[in-house]
């Protein structure tokens, strides 16, 4: 079905918004690049206009640095215009943590090196050697062609196992941040992720993360807006497909409100897999879309760790064409009220 839809759909797509593009961007996993047989899909959609930007991981959540696997992507990628942002997982950092006999990592108050079953190792936010140790990895992305870095996991863990330097987290991340903007390259962009619930909350205590003191140090925030991943009492709504369309709606919305005269673009991340597409709706990733084109986000990132975006591709085409319908039609209305009134006043 997708590549029947692909050999159909028209090959130059008209510009939706003016001035600056808006980011309509895939996250490729490393797999796919170990892999390979799933870049064909995504040049597809960039040659077809609906999608010019990738996010790639240059250092995963266990500390593993990337670099040398984007190599000829990012070659073919800069010859097509494709923007490229770098996804770097800041605090979350095996690697890190267990050098120097754990120097740098999050401990127990016994001194032992701090671990819990799904959080897995982190490195102490506090300590200004982790801080230098990620901008040197930011400036490394930008050295190899990335147009952006944006930080994951800019937090603290969300266990419950106590751990030493637990006060002043939110100061921490800040700091961080402050020294990011100080030596980045001015011309180059920086961003951040977010849980979805960080928009609707004022500080999440266990993460040390705030939205507007985040937010207003960096060029734009990625909240993660999958459907899935709120409870399901949450923003009840009549049916499922509306509920998630409201999800993104209104959460981009209040970003928004929250950011009143920041300048912040706000880019959510959108799901693109599978799980608990029961409770979303036959149509989620199309109404995802929606959502986040009525709430005038400055774009989306497709999000499936597998890297498997058919449904996603055929539906952002679907979404695509009605867009650009529903665009045809109230340009005509536009230009037969202006001929109509033409016809009056002559």
């Amino acid at each position: 079905m997708f590549f029947l839809i692909l050999s159909f759909y028209p090959s130059e797509i008209p510009v939706i918004a003016e001035g600056q593009p808006i980011v309509r961007g895939i996250y490729l996993a490393p797999g796919v690049f170990y892999s390979k047989h799933k870049l064909d899909d995504f040049f597809k959609m960039v040659n077809l206009g609906l999608v010019n930007a990738a996010v790639l991981d240059v250092k995963d959540e266990r500390g593993k640095i990337l670099f040398s696997l984007y190599k000829e992507f990012i070659s073919k990628a800069k010859n097509r215009d494709i923007y490229l942002i770098a996804r770097q997982c800041v605090f979350k950092d095996e690697a890190l943590a267990f050098k120097n006999m754990g120097a740098l990592a999050l401990k127990e108050f016994s001194g032992k090196i701090w671990f819990q079953d799904k959080c897995g190792y982190w490195v102490d936010p506090s300590l200004s050697e982790v801080r230098k140790y990620n901008v040197e990895i930011m400036n490394r992305a930008f050295e190899a062609g990335f147009d952006e870095v944006q930080f994951d996991y800019i937090r603290y863990p969300s266990g419950n196992k106590p751990y030493k330097n637990w006060q002043d987290k939110l100061d921490n991340i800040v700091k961080f941040l402050d020294m990011v903007k100080e030596n980045k390259p001015p011309e180059k962009r920086i961003s951040l992720t977010f849980y979805g619930y960080t928009v609707w909350a004022n500080v999440l205590a266990k993460e040390g993360q705030n939205f507007e003191k985040m937010a207003e140090r960096v060029d734009a925030v990625y909240p993660m807006l999958y459907p899935s991943h709120f409870h399901d009492n949450f923003m009840k709504d009549s049916t499922k497909e509306s509920r998630t369309y409201a999800l993104i709606f209104k959460s981009v919305e209040k970003a928004r409100e929250r950011l009143p005269e920041n300048r912040t673009d706000i880019i959510p991340y959108l799901q693109a897999f599978t799980w608990r597409r029961s409770k979303l709706g036959k149509k989620y990733v199309y109404n995802q879309l929606k959502g986040a084109s009525d709430a005038r986000s400055d774009g989306f990132i497709f999000w499936n760790a597998g890297g498997d975006y058919s449904l996603g591709y055929e539906e952002l085409i679907e979404f695509d064409l009605q867009f650009f319908k529903n665009k045809l039609i109230y340009r005509l209305f536009q230009e037969n009220d202006s001929k109509r009134n033409k016809e009056n006043s002559g």
